[in-house]
């Protein structure tokens, strides 16, 4: 009985994420084309830092009861799953060639990467370090700013401010949706994982690590349908920024502790692989020097290359 119920709220969370993610990238859509400001920058800064609330909300958690380790360990692991499964899926579902994305907006995202090396090179996070990786965001937003007018140079719609206002009221509640059905996914998820006795690993490397992706996943399936790959991208460039930079100096700023070396060695070197292969990728898609089908197979490569590292990383392979 237990189990049945458990699915039963599992299947009305996934509802609400699905529902939420839906009117999230409608209204978030609607609103760039009303104040002039293009679908890209939307998946920059509002997608961007929206979907990406579970994960800052989880580090900023970890820090408060000294579980620095975890929190470094969601910003690593949310930005390979990021590249690796989000971006993947969205190559697998690519329908047509996005926007060319400015190749300025990738300094921002490559610099906090590198900034983030450096930071863990002596596996403590300094002020000085913490303070660095702030300027990065400052610059990160400043990079956007500069680039957010859309092609069509439409401006902001000052007669129709009410409907706005109820645009992005609307944008809220979608966002809500977003979080409160990822929230409650995982919760379910993990009762019916330890009802059928899978362990806690395999709970916390499949359940709890795909699980705070949700929102990223359900705005990129969201996206593809609505054939807004520039939000995608957007959205993989600005939640990576937005972990490096948000969480990490939390943990510089407000603890003293010394994170593990194989954090540094494994999981950061294949974060800067992906990082990497991501900016390629996302340069000759826009270039269209490569097709749609080749993107296809890029994207079943990509997903199946973290399927493989979360099998290492519980050791079933």
């Amino acid at each position: 009985m237990d189990l049945i119920i458990n699915f039963l709220f599992l299947s009305f969370s996934i509802a609400i994420l699905i529902w939420g993610a839906d009117k999230f990238v409608d209204n978030a859509s609607i609103l760039a084309k009303k104040i002039g400001v293009n679908e890209l920058t939307i998946g920059l800064t509002v997608i961007a830092l929206g979907t990406s609330a579970p994960e800052i909300f989880v580090g900023i958690s970890s820090v408060l009861n000294n579980n620095e380790s975890i929190a470094m360990g969601a910003v690593v692991g949310s930005n390979i799953s990021n590249i690796a499964l989000i971006f993947g899926v969205s190559c697998i579902g690519a329908s047509y060639i996005p926007s060319k994305t400015p190749a300025i907006q990738f300094f921002p995202f490559l610099i906090a990467s590198f900034t983030l090396g450096y930071a863990l090179y002596d596996l403590y996070i300094s002020i000085f370090e913490s303070l660095l990786l702030l300027i990065v965001f400052f610059y990160f937003l400043f990079i956007t700013f500069k680039n957010r007018l859309s092609n069509e140079n439409e401006s902001i719609d000052m007669v129709n401010q009410k409907k706005n206002l109820s645009l992005f009221f609307l944008l809220i509640i979608g966002l809500s949706g977003l979080i409160i059905g990822s929230h409650y996914t995982v919760i379910y998820a993990e009762k019916i994982a330890l009802l059928l006795n899978i362990s806690e690993l395999i709970i916390g490397l499949t359940v709890i690590a795909i699980g705070t992706s949700l929102p990223e996943l359900a705005t990129t399936i969201s996206s593809i349908m609505k054939k807004k790959t520039d939000m995608v991208v957007g959205n993989v460039i600005g939640s990576n920024v937005f972990n490096i930079t948000l969480v990490v100096p939390i943990i510089g700023l407000f603890s003293n502790v010394y994170l593990e070396e194989v954090l540094l060695q494994r999981d950061f070197s294949l974060m800067i692989i992906a990082s990497l292969l991501f900016v390629l990728i996302v340069f000759l898609n826009s270039s269209k020097i490569i097709n749609t089908i080749s993107i296809r197979f890029i994207g079943f490569i990509l997903v199946i290359s973290y399927v493989v590292y979360l099998l290492l990383l519980s050791n079933l392979i």
